[in-house]
């Protein structure tokens, strides 16, 4: 048993200062541009589909590569280079509590009919507060959106990210983030 452990630490020891990346997560190669592209028309589907009454116009918000992804195995704590992740979030602010329940709702019922998996409910009441919400993934793309609302702010937000994809070093060194506005009728 002691040969079996001390083996182990051994092999353990060899993998850690070789680098060995078995058990990283390997990433899938993405072009930037595609992925900017799909989560801006994504974002601009799901402000279509959530109806809204007249509000304020929606600032530009950037849409932003960042080097969030992390190798997993034994380096979980380091990003991996040429990994990035978009990702965008606008907000349209005093949403009243009955127009953000039915715009969740009818959002959430549209994403649904798209084949996006709901991955969680974030609707909360309690006795002096109201939380709206959910979370949606594609499962053919990864892309995920979070849609949330509550009482003391009246804000809804939208976010989209995509998941980790490797890019050209040229791109992941020198991101270019793009801004986005919702285009209205």
């Amino acid at each position: 048993m002691r040969k079996t452990a001390a083996l182990l630490a051994l092999l353990l020891a060899a993998l850690m200062t070789t680098g060995c990346s078995v058990l990283e997560e390997e990433y899938p190669s993405a072009d930037p541009v595609m992925l900017s592209r799909r989560l801006t028309d994504r974002a601009q589907w799901a402000y279509e589909a959530m109806a809204l009454p007249p509000h304020k116009a929606v600032k530009p918000v950037q849409v932003i590569p960042s080097p969030s992804c992390y190798a997993g195995g034994f380096n979980i704590e380091k990003t991996v280079p040429d990994v990035v992740v978009f990702d965008l979030t606008w907000t349209v602010e005093g949403i009243p509590v009955d127009v953000a329940q039915s715009v969740e709702a009818r959002l959430r019922r549209k994403f649904i009919a798209e084949g996006w998996a709901l991955v969680h409910d974030g609707n909360r009441r309690g006795k002096d507060f109201v939380m709206l919400g959910f979370r949606v993934k594609d499962p053919s793309t990864g892309d995920a959106f979070d849609l949330s609302w509550n009482g003391v702010t009246t804000s809804l937000f939208l976010s989209g990210y995509t998941p980790c994809a490797k890019v050209p070093k040229a791109a992941a060194d020198n991101p270019a983030p793009g801004t986005w506005t919702p285009r209205t009728a």
